[in-house]
């Protein structure tokens, strides 16, 4: 009986509990994004390119803008629509990334490399 409790309460366990995420920093973070495709498959497909500009789309509506790293965090300001410049600390599980401010998730998606 205790066998089955256990079994019924690893299965209930979140996903979150076996997530392996590491925080991406220095140069390993421009690699990354680098020649790069982050999107989330509905919402947002952003193309980031090796000379620090990026394009693409966001509900389906056109965007673009530059991106850097900055000591250990993305940085990127958008032209089109005209928006703020910000910076996130990256966490990464495989193609998986995440996008954090304040250690809250405000960007999920994976990356794929640009075809």
């Amino acid at each position: 009986m205790i066998s089955v409790v256990l079994v019924y309460a690893a299965l209930a366990m979140p996903a979150a509990s076996q997530e392996h995420w590491r925080t991406v920093k220095g140069a390993a973070l421009g690699e990354l994004f680098r020649d790069k495709e982050f999107a989330d498959g509905v919402h947002f497909a952003y193309q980031f390119k090796a000379d620090g500009t990026f394009s693409g789309t966001e509900m389906a509506k056109a965007v673009s803008g530059s991106w850097r790293v900055r000591q250990n965090q993305f940085c990127w300001a958008w032209l089109r629509p005209p928006g703020p410049h910000e910076c996130y600390e990256v966490q990464q599980e495989g193609q998986h990334v995440r996008l954090l401010i304040n250690d809250a998730e405000a960007w999920y998606g994976t990356l794929e490399k640009l075809r």
